[in-house]
């Protein structure tokens, strides 16, 4: 143990040598005494990655083809690839979910959907009205998108299986808040 670092757990049965890899060295990131807001912890950073990655994207293709596409067709390319980064970080290394990606993915997709829908809408009022250029407006609008994307990603992407819930029914907090005798505790 190293400066407040946990020791590497040893793998869990049944779980790939890669993926155990990534939450640990994921998990030596968080001091033990703020380990009981690790997916907070996590989420930001890796928002703050996400962020940056996504709104890295957007300026690349709007500098390359602002010219030849309007700032729409740009912003849904840009979406999609940050939508396919965003997924893999959360999945693995925030939720940790062990639930279908089958399930998950459309779930996903979906906040970030809702977030594009705003976006299309915002960016040309915002462009028209503000003294603002494309890119002050989408690295405002990139930072909310992060702080309302945790509790979609968190209650509906994600509340599926995850590695203390094989089961599936939902974290703690969230099997603690269901009424006894619920459909979900007689199973």
């Amino acid at each position: 143990m190293s400066a407040g670092r946990p020791d590497p757990e040893p793998a869990r049965p049944g779980s790939s040598d890669r993926r155990d890899r990534v939450e640990r060295s994921a998990d030596w990131l968080i001091p033990r005494r703020l380990r009981r807001y690790s997916e907070q912890i996590l989420y930001l950073i890796g928002g703050g990655w996400n962020t940056l990655f996504g709104y890295l994207t957007f300026v690349v293709l709007y500098h390359l083809l602002h010219g030849r596409l309007s700032v729409m067709l740009i912003l849904i390319a840009s979406y999609a690839v940050s939508i396919a980064n965003a997924y893999v970080c959360y999945r693995y290394v925030v939720f940790r979910s062990r639930g279908s990606m089958l399930r998950e993915m459309p779930r996903f997709t979906s906040v970030y959907l809702v977030a594009l829908g705003a976006n299309l809408v915002i960016m040309p009022l915002a462009l028209r009205w503000l003294p603002l250029g494309a890119y002050a407006i989408q690295a405002i609008f990139t930072m909310a998108v992060v702080l309302l994307s945790y509790f979609g990603h968190k209650h509906f992407s994600f509340r599926g299986a995850r590695p203390s819930d094989p089961e599936g029914q939902g974290n703690d907090a969230e099997r603690l808040s269901r009424p006894r005798g619920s459909a979900a505790e007689r199973e």
